[in-house]
């Protein structure tokens, strides 16, 4: 498993993690399999989505907020909205390796969400042979 870290400078920010795991898929000399991208926190989440327009992100992120329920939250630290959210996105994607690259979608990247920053992630690559 390779462990990268990301830093988000914002509370709630899609962080574009494309190039880190296409360097750990081609470092891990796998040419065919998978690779999983796992993020190991309750207020982030992994996902795959359109690197063409930067709007796309933007409207993510306009959604998600307007998602939100209107909820007496009883968590202490003020952040359970960002649970809540990870909880809906998830904390990792599957992505096949071909000919020892992701194999994406034309328009498709990879995304660290972040919900509760701006902080320090990691996020946990690990790609087997099939």
């Amino acid at each position: 498993m390779d462990v990268i870290e990301v830093a988000s400078q914002r509370r709630r920010q899609l962080v574009d993690v494309t190039s880190f795991v296409q360097e750990a898929v081609a470092a891990s000399g796998i040419e065919e399999g998978l690779c999983q991208v796992a993020v190991p926190h309750t207020t982030a989440a992994v996902l795959l989505n359109e690197n063409a327009d930067p709007a796309v992100g933007e409207d993510i992120l306009a959604a998600l907020a307007a998602m939100l329920p209107h909820v007496a939250w009883r968590h202490s630290e003020g952040n359970s909205d960002a649970h809540f959210l990870s909880s809906l996105v998830g904390h990792s994607v599957a992505i096949p390796i071909t000919e020892g690259e992701m194999a994406l979608g034309r328009w498709q990247a990879v995304y660290l969400l972040e919900l509760d920053g701006p902080r320090r992630r990691e996020l946990w690559i690990t790609c087997v042979g099939g």
